[in-house]
């Protein structure tokens, strides 16, 4: 397992600067967010060559893209049109290929049974049309994939390149049991994203609900090899680097134990 580093902590800061706030951070990882941060790789001022070139210099890696949502609606107007919302995941899948990237990742859309259907219907779509690539399916709060209720009634329906994107902190908020979760899809769990939760407060590592240890193990047990994504969102840091490098030190402990 590997530890990349998420912009959420620096929200506001151009990839240059989220790059060296990774670096002295302790990072040579990182994942980036189509939309809510300014190091987004489709920033108005920047192009996938300055974005690659970027990354090489300061010499990290990039780990993972959040893509836009499957919603199977249209952003400005609402309206209920799978096929519109397709050509935008798939341009963004395209742009996470164009920056040297096997997989993107990507939320569903309302708690409805419309959107269950269509983000069904869009998933094992995309799949088809772009082959060379897999999809990790996040869990959020409020979402259509919010729990493991969810993901059980989804998952059986979707193509086996379909992976699981646990993230703790939005589990954690939906009342989750984060063991049960990783325990039951272990073997299709295909990204991490780590942040410490009490009740729906996000908090530093270690003062929460999260079971870090019995979650490691887990993933140990059933041989996940991938990405554990440190965020810091939703909380205030007086030192955001020192912060992120202080979770990092924590994780890692866990990890080496």
């Amino acid at each position: 397992m590997n530890l990349s580093f998420s912009p959420t902590v620096c929200p506001e800061a151009l990839l240059s600067d989220a790059l060296e706030m990774a670096k002295n951070a302790g990072f040579d990882r990182i994942e980036l967010f189509r939309a809510w941060t300014e190091s987004s790789p489709i920033h108005a001022d920047t192009s996938v060559r300055m974005v690659r070139e970027c990354l090489q210099a300061a010499g990290v890696t990039l780990t993972g893209l959040n893509v836009r949502n499957l919603t199977g609606r249209k952003a400005d107007s609402d309206e209920r049109n799978l096929h519109y919302n397709l050509v935008q995941v798939e341009w963004d899948i395209h742009l996470a290929r164009a920056l040297g990237l096997k997989t993107a990742n990507l939320k569903g859309g309302a708690r409805t049974q419309e959107a269950q259907e269509d983000l069904i219907e869009g998933v094992n779509q995309l799949l088809e049309r772009v082959p060379d690539v897999t999809l990790n399916l996040e869990n959020h709060m409020g979402s259509r994939l919010q729990d493991l209720a969810d993901y059980q009634t989804v998952m059986p329906h979707l193509d086996g390149r379909v992976r699981i994107l646990l993230d703790t902190g939005h589990l954690l908020s939906a009342g989750g049991d984060i063991l049960q979760f990783a325990e039951t899809f272990a073997d299709r769990i295909g990204l991490v994203h780590l942040r410490d939760q009490q009740g729906d407060q996000p908090v530093p590592f270690g003062e929460g609900d999260l079971p870090f240890e019995g979650l490691i193990r887990t993933l140990k047990g059933a041989g996940y090899d991938g990405s554990l994504v440190v965020e810091l969102e939703g909380v205030t840091w007086a030192d955001p680097a020192e912060a992120a490098r202080t979770e990092r030190e924590y994780v890692e402990k866990i990890l080496a134990a």
